[in-house]
């Protein structure tokens, strides 16, 4: 008999090379025949978990190996689904396995090899999953048919057609992705209507609500249309579309659950009585949440405690010993006390020196810089340009000492939540800037006045003016120079030096200025005369 086949098999070259006797071949090219034709079928697949055989449905394209092992010798050849759901194993027949499990398909075929060949052992195992199109149908870019396979799942099909978008419209580019549904999709099989929720099983893992794809398949696929609003004390507040004949505890599930700080027995939604009237429905009882139906435009407010556990914390960095976050006593705990429980002051600490910031008091609006701003510069008022000066020097929200004495005073000041204190490093220099010889940074000492720190710099150079500065580094200002000013640990002595002036353009400029006077006197003496 298995002469027979092998003739039979020689009218087609793909299979002749897979038949063999034990006259023909030894057992070990046969076997190594075998795995050439599981090598022939292998394909890059990515599934989910081992595929389960009393699961799988066969269908046109599937690709199985087959082995048989008899007295008379071994047969190995692959079988491949035809367009009509059967297989065609010569000498044996067409056996149908369309549309049955894959356990299923491997019995049939058993049983009627068995049929003829009763004593055989027979293996076979499926090698190559096949594709099929799937219907996608629905307000979405790319309406119509999808090639997968049955490892697929909905949401892979969503994958492939999002973009969403009404298919009837001219402007279907410019609608996003977003306004598709993908918590009420449709999917049709056999005439039988199945949910599909791909948020659900994007949150729990559900396999129920992104079930595998068959073949023939329709997939139906709608715009968003109902929203519902959770807010409060659950982990992920904001709007969700709304599912028919979901409950609120389901809902609050998919928002995360509960924080730590929410209430459970107090949640309170707005529900629309008509297009204008609404109504208040307060849940206090865990058997009401768990049961209580949700409605379009519904609007869930979770109350949550907001002192639940919450740490006022500041944050000192800088030239401190142990810097970092720490908890406060709000209206109690000073600068002064942080400092002492972050270990105090590094070997490299300036002392001297301390800054205070706070992001959130300079997040503040402050009201009358913009009133100022919208003012042209030249119609704003002396009081006005002052206060523009004031803000720009010091900054909303910052507290900043350069000297000994109010580093000590800021010390005892209460701290706020989220305060930053900065401890600087310590530098000893002093700034010479301007009209001198060797203008630059130079060693700050406290026997020097302003007028040795000039010869240090070289003195004046030949373009100094008279006006000279000192600008103080603990309060920014600019004072006229003078023995009587202290100098401090980073100063800037500035001494103004001359304009460099093209000769010919301030000649120009003085017969402008000349001619202009000229012509003022001119009328002056018209207007007397007459």
């Amino acid at each position: 008999m298995l002469v027979f086949l092998l003739s039979v098999f020689s009218l087609n070259g793909q299979y002749s090379h897979l038949i063999t006797t034990g006259q023909e071949k030894t057992t070990a090219e046969a076997i190594q025949g075998e795995a050439n034709v599981l090598q022939s079928f292998e394909e890059e697949v990515y599934l989910e978990d081992t595929i389960n055989p009393d699961e799988y449905i066969v269908g046109p394209g599937d690709e199985f190996a087959f082995n048989m092992l008899s007295s008379d010798g071994i047969v190995t050849l692959p079988l491949k689904v035809s367009p009509t759901g059967e297989v065609l194993i010569p000498a044996v027949g067409v056996i149908a396995v369309d549309k049955i499990t894959l356990n299923d398909a491997f019995e049939r075929i058993r049983s009627r090899c068995k049929e003829k060949y009763g004593n055989a052992k027979i293996n076979m195992t499926l090698v190559n999953i096949r594709k099929f199109k799937v219907q996608a149908i629905g307000t979405i870019k790319r309406p119509g048919f999808v090639v997968v396979s049955p490892i697929n799942r909905v949401s892979d099909v969503f994958s492939k057609v999002e973009g969403g978008g009404l298919s009837t419209t001219d402007n279907i580019e410019d609608v996003s992705s977003k306004d598709v549904s993908s918590r009420n999709i449709i999917l049709w099989r056999n005439e039988k209507r199945i949910h599909v929720d791909l948020v659900k099983f994007n949150m729990f893992g559900m396999n129920e609500f992104n079930p595998q794809v068959q073949q023939g398949d329709i997939i139906e696929f709608h715009l968003k249309r109902d929203v519902i609003n959770i807010f409060g004390g659950v982990e992920l507040h904001g709007t969700y579309e709304y599912v028919k004949g979901e409950t609120l505890h389901e809902l609050i599930q998919l928002a995360g659950g509960y924080t730590n700080n929410a209430d459970s027995n107090k949640i309170e939604i707005t529900r629309f009585i008509n297009d204008l009237e609404r109504k208040k429905i307060l849940l206090q009882e865990y058997g009401e949440i768990k049961t209580f139906g949700l409605e379009p435009d519904d609007h869930i407010l979770v109350r949550y405690k907001k002192d639940f556990r919450r740490q006022d914390l500041v944050h000192i960095l800088g030239e401190i010993n142990y810097p970092g976050m720490y908890s406060i006593d709000l209206g109690k705990t000073t600068i002064g006390d942080v400092i002492k429980r972050a270990g105090g002051y590094t070997t490299k600490a300036d002392s001297l020196k301390i800054i205070i910031q706070n992001r959130k008091i300079s997040a503040i609006f402050d009201i009358e810089f913009e009133r100022i701003t919208l003012i042209p510069f030249e119609n704003r008022s002396d009081d006005e340009k002052s206060y523009m000066k004031a803000r720009l020097r010091s900054k909303k929200g910052e507290l900043e000492s350069n000297s000994e004495i109010y580093t000590q005073k800021i010390k005892s000041y209460v701290l706020n939540a989220n305060d930053i204190i900065k401890i600087p490093e310590y530098f000893e220099f002093v700034e010479i800037l301007g009209a001198v010889v060797n203008p630059g940074r130079y060693p700050f000492i406290k026997s020097m006045n302003v007028y040795n720190y000039v010869e240090m710099a070289g003195g004046l150079s030949e373009t100094a003016t008279r006006k000279k500065y000192i600008i103080k580094t603990s309060t920014g200002l600019r004072l006229p120079l003078s023995r009587k000013v202290i100098i401090e640990n980073g100063d800037i002595i500035f001494v103004s030096e001359k304009l460099e002036y093209n000769k010919w353009t301030r000649t120009q400029e003085i017969m402008t200025t000349l001619g202009q006077m000229a012509a003022i006197i001119m009328v002056i003496q018209n207007a007397i005369g007459n």
